[in-house]
């Protein structure tokens, strides 16, 4: 795997990890939590898609 594929992978299960979470955890709503898992996995195809390098 290309470096740029893997972190856009790896960044991709945090995003994915994040939204499944929202309904276990309490320390945000779980409206914020979904938000933020979506802007992560939105996040992860940029990088993924070469936009955005790290």
């Amino acid at each position: 795997m290309e470096p740029r594929n893997l972190s856009g992978f790896l960044i991709g299960c945090v995003g994915a990890a994040v939204t499944l979470s929202a309904y276990s955890q309490t320390v945000v709503s779980s409206t914020q939590c979904v938000a933020l898992g979506l802007l992560i996995l939105v996040f992860g195809l940029v990088v993924k898609e070469g936009f955005l390098s790290l």
